[in-house]
């Protein structure tokens, strides 16, 4: 490690054994920077053989002035692609692989390119920008650096700019957790030039990501203050209506599910979701809600600890625990005994010596007749078995549950707030338009600029690192964009994704509705 981080510190690079894969080999193909910013595109804009020094999709409209931005100021500024399939389960171009699975590589991906980094540049601290489902992964990559149980260590991160993250909090400022409305400098420095960007002016929607509950994140942990996630009103990624579980249960399943190509395996694939959460909800709903003292239906009780769309919403979500066996045995036992216990009860009103007496009387002349005598004791017996108070108490209680379900799901019964919502398509393609700070910048400009900020501060003479040891300012590796074709197979894809609107066009490069 001595020898690694002193060919670090002269600007030279180590070289690695390790070849597999591919692509982390071409991360950092020259000096060592001072701050290596890796990228995680949006829905349909890479893919797992993308390039990683092509300036292409939503994220150039950063990395590429951040690296024009970097030579003015003699920053040391490096900057690379985590590829990843980028997919939607085939509802939209790009990869087939589900909205979740997607995320999950990307995030596994992410970990192994900033360990990479950090292997070959021990002395570089790392710098993260990411676009809508990209957010997502980059989200839950910091959310587990911050806390001390990510990749690598906090004191490694400098920089974090997120748009249109469906794990942003409900109401959460661009510094979510942070009481600052401007960036902490990089760590071991004393952030000079990050203090002179134009103050941060930008909107809080008082909406929430559209991803899982236990992905939405409040704040990032020791990282608080070095993330940013910024959000543009009417983005149902990070703007979705907060009473709206159900919306949220609608996207997770989707996520779930293979949506493209053979219009079979979609059907299938779809509901094998939605019976995993269905079966769910109906062991929490009849463990949880449901009381039937004594296992007779004249007591039963209904009384909701939760709205089923909030269970819906928890249930939907592919890392949620399916219930317990025994949970689920209890559910079947509670429903079982109350239906046997309500047979019973049938068979005692139906056969009795006067039925059997009346049956016997018209059953040999005329057997449809007969069938008529059973059929009518019978549908008198299942009137008799819930008693009348029974049935008002049931009646009022199921009332009541959609009533909460009504309350619970109001945003999607307001007219105002779905209206909101009708240019959500424009807003998830404004982050390099819509200005977001006191001097006119749109929020791609000024993470940009923070970005070669925080890579001057890190390039400004000696300063220490996480580990204690010096950096001194290396080589500017400041590397001019790249572009790459868009007829290559290699080439991350350009698509729309939950929204069905036509993409928008930011700086060149394509801005896309909700992914």
């Amino acid at each position: 490690m001595a020898l690694t981080a002193l060919l670090s510190m002269i600007g030279l690079r180590p070289v690695t054994a390790d070849a597999s894969p591919a692509w982390l080999n071409d991360l950092v193909t020259g000096p060592c920077p001072a701050l290596f910013t890796l990228a995680v595109q949006g829905t349909g804009q890479s893919a797992p053989d993308a390039p990683v020094k092509a300036d292409t999709g939503m994220l150039s409209t950063v990395l590429g002035p951040a690296l024009d931005a970097a030579r003015v100021l003699g920053a040391s500024l490096d900057r690379a692609y985590v590829p990843y399939p980028a997919g939607f389960g085939g509802a939209v171009p790009g990869g087939k692989e589900p909205y979740a699975v997607s995320v999950e590589a990307a995030t596994t991906n992410l970990k192994d390119a900033a360990q990479r980094v950090l292997s070959d540049c021990p002395a570089t601290q790392l710098g993260f920008v990411a676009y809508s489902q990209g957010s997502h992964a980059l989200s839950n990559f910091l959310e587990a650096v911050g806390s001390g149980t990510g990749a690598v260590p906090a004191g490694k991160v400098a920089a974090a700019a997120m748009f249109g993250s469906p794990t942003r909090a409900a109401g959460s400022s661009v510094f979510p957790g942070s009481n600052s409305e401007d960036p902490a400098p990089p760590p071991g420095t004393d952030g000079e030039h990050v203090a002179r960007l134009a103050a941060v002016s930008a909107p809080t929607p008082s909406g929430a990501g559209v991803g899982p509950v236990a992905d939405i994140a409040p704040n990032y942990g020791a990282l608080t203050g070095r993330v940013a996630s910024f959000c543009q009103p009417g983005d149902l990624a990070c703007d979705a209506p907060v009473d709206a579980p159900i919306a949220r249960a609608v996207v997770n399943v989707a996520g779930q599910a293979d949506m493209g190509g053979d219009p079979f395996a979609a059907v299938q694939s779809i509901g094998l979701a939605l019976a995993s959460t269905s079966f769910g909800v109906a062991v929490d709903a009849v463990n949880e809600d449901i009381s039937i003292p004594k296992n007779s239906l004249e007591n039963l009780s209904i009384a909701p600890k939760k709205t089923l769309s909030q269970r819906f919403a928890e249930a939907s979500d592919p890392r949620a625990t399916p219930p317990t066996g025994q949970e689920a045995i209890a559910a079947l036992t509670k429903v079982g005994l109350v239906a046997v216990n309500a047979v019973v009860s049938v068979a005692k009103k139906v056969i009795t010596p006067q039925t059997i007496a009346e049956v016997s009387a018209v059953g040999l002349a005329n057997p449809a007749a007969a069938f008529g005598v059973l059929a009518a004791k019978t549908a008198q017996a299942v009137v008799d078995l819930v008693p009348p108070a029974t049935t008002r108490r049931v009646v009022q209680q199921s009332f009541d549950v959609v009533r909460k379900e009504v309350t619970a799901n109001k945003d999607l019964f307001d007219l105002a707030t779905l209206t909101s919502y009708a240019g959500t398509a424009a807003a998830h393609g404004a982050y390099g338009s819509a200005v977001v700070t006191s001097g006119g910048d749109s929020a791609t400009r000024f993470v940009a600029d923070w970005l070669a900020a925080a890579g001057a501060d890190l390039a400004d003479g000696a300063t220490p690192n996480s580990s204690g040891a010096p950096t001194t300012r290396s080589a500017v590796s400041s590397t001019q964009p790249t572009t790459s074709s868009p007829t290559s197979s290699s080439t991350p894809r350009t698509t729309t994704s939950l929204v069905p609107s036509a993409a928008t066009t930011t700086s060149g490069a394509a801005a896309q509705p909700l992914r």
